[in-house]
């Protein structure tokens, strides 16, 4: 059975990390070492990368562990085939199959109070 590998905790200090996605002066897939790790809700990390490159501010999102850097590669090519064959979604057939009052817009606001709002300009005359 594959290891299933929880990517939302922090990495800790002193951690092997690489680089998921091109960063300025590291290329994908370089390794470096976390300094720094900060964060509560939103994990930030100082990295010192092989290359010699040390980066302050690198997002939870653009690294992972090294023990997990094959894991999150074949991770990342199945989401990807997996977008690829879903059907693309559109808001112009979703707008168009809807019933016209419960529709409201791209933005998701129902037309009754786009209405009210334009009734509202017009006797404040703007």
């Amino acid at each position: 059975m594959a290891k299933t590998i929880d990517r939302s905790l922090p990495i800790q200090r002193h951690k092997k990390v690489v680089a998921t996605v091109n960063l300025p002066g590291v290329p994908e897939g370089t390794a470096g070492k976390v300094l720094v790790s900060n964060g509560v809700t939103w994990y930030r990390y100082w990295v010192d990368f092989d290359n010699g490159v040390r980066m302050g501010h690198v997002d939870h999102q653009q690294v992972c562990l090294a023990s997990d850097w094959d894991a999150f590669r074949i991770d990342r090519a199945e989401a990807e085939r997996r977008a690829a064959q879903a059907p693309e979604d559109s808001t112009a057939t979703d707008m168009e199959e809807a019933d016209g009052e419960e529709a409201g817009n791209q933005f998701g606001v129902p037309q009754h109070l786009i209405e009210r709002s334009r009734a509202a300009r017009q006797r404040l005359g703007a």
